[in-house]
């Protein structure tokens, strides 16, 4: 169960920030965290960058019936995902079973999907379609490494930078690498969250902004709102 409930966590942590949707409490209660996080935030090119992934123009990708798939999968797997609290709701045996199976079940459309269809692009399914199809991934391990393998292998713009750097945080992380982009937390152990290792943290920032993630003090701040705990930076 350890095992389960630290990659459980970690996965909310990278996907709270991320998630393509949702269920409408869950989803404005993590709205206002952001909103609140970035208000006062000065950096422009992350947010250019995520702005230009999450415009959309109607009728510009090309599997329309799909999508609607993809963005339903998403909204059931936020459901059981509060937005806030989600700390003390990890204490709970059955809500990590909750999730549990509601993860495998994503797994398994997520699976016959990709057999289909292949990566879900931006073009095949929107910017919406193709981050719900990453967040399924996030929620489960053992597609991680053909998700990034196939994610990479795409020509540019038809998935989204801050995702891919996620990924590949992800499996750094689990993998005993040190994670570039800083997106990954330990479980909580004591009052502060703690990072894993970050590999050259003095280039961190710039890195993080080339893929279009926050500062690092709007994402410590995202994590205090969605945790009630503050993290420990530089690590």
């Amino acid at each position: 169960m350890h095992v389960t409930v630290t990659r459980l966590f970690v996965v909310f942590l990278v996907c709270a920030v991320v998630a393509p949707g949702g269920a409408r409490a869950q989803q404005s209660a993590a709205d206002s965290i952001v909103g609140a996080c970035i208000a006062n935030d000065t950096a422009t090119a992350w947010q250019r960058i995520s702005q230009e992934w999450n415009t959309e123009r109607p009728g510009s990708w090309s599997n329309d019936s799909l999508r609607r798939v993809l963005i339903a999968m998403a909204e059931e797997d936020q459901a059981v995902r509060p937005a806030t609290g989600f700390t003390d709701s990890m204490k709970s045996p059955a809500f990590v079973r909750r999730m549990a199976v509601r993860d495998s079940i994503g797994l398994a459309r997520l699976r016959e999907i990709i057999k289909r269809f292949g990566w879900p692009t931006r073009s095949m399914v929107g910017a919406r379609g193709a981050s719900a199809a990453f967040l399924i991934a996030q929620h489960n391990e053992a597609i991680q490494p053909e998700a990034l393998r196939l994610m990479l292998a795409l020509p540019p713009g038809e998935v989204q930078g801050s995702e891919l750097a996620m990924l590949e945080d992800r499996i750094r992380a689990f993998s005993g690498r040190p994670q570039r982009f800083g997106s990954q937390l330990k479980p909580p152990a004591g009052e502060l969250l703690e990072f894993y290792p970050i590999d050259s943290v003095s280039r961190l920032e710039a890195r993080r902004a080339a893929v279009g993630l926050p500062p690092m003090s709007v994402y410590l701040c995202m994590m205090r709102g969605f945790t009630g705990r503050s993290a420990k930076f530089p690590p």
